[in-house]
């Protein structure tokens, strides 16, 4: 993830860097034209380049989600079994209160 934040930073220097050149030609000319080309092309590999990252934060976070899913099931039983127990507890000590009178 480093190397794509570093690719991108070093293609926004270069299309500030391209922009800055525009200043000296005009509108019309070819060698303006090319250097917005250059610029879309900088552009174009900032928005793969982020594409690529958001779906390795996606991948993560969905394996990150199913872990919790999973060690929410497997916790399922031994929570259920603790409150049935303690369920049961309360049931005997109602009981024993009730048979004192």
């Amino acid at each position: 993830m480093l190397k794509d934040k570093n690719k991108i930073i070093k293609n926004i220097e270069k299309i500030n860097k391209l922009e800055k050149g525009l200043a000296l030609f005009e509108d019309g000319d070819e060698e303006y034209l090319s250097v917005l080309v250059k610029i879309q092309g900088l552009y174009d590999e900032i928005s793969d380049t982020a594409l690529e990252c958001f779906k390795e934060m996606t991948t993560k976070i969905r394996k990150t989600g199913q872990k919790r899913i999973v060690k929410g099931i497997d916790q399922l039983p031994h929570t259920i079994k603790e409150n049935i127990a303690d369920q049961v507890n309360e049931l005997k000590g109602s009981f024993l209160d009730e048979s004192k009178y």
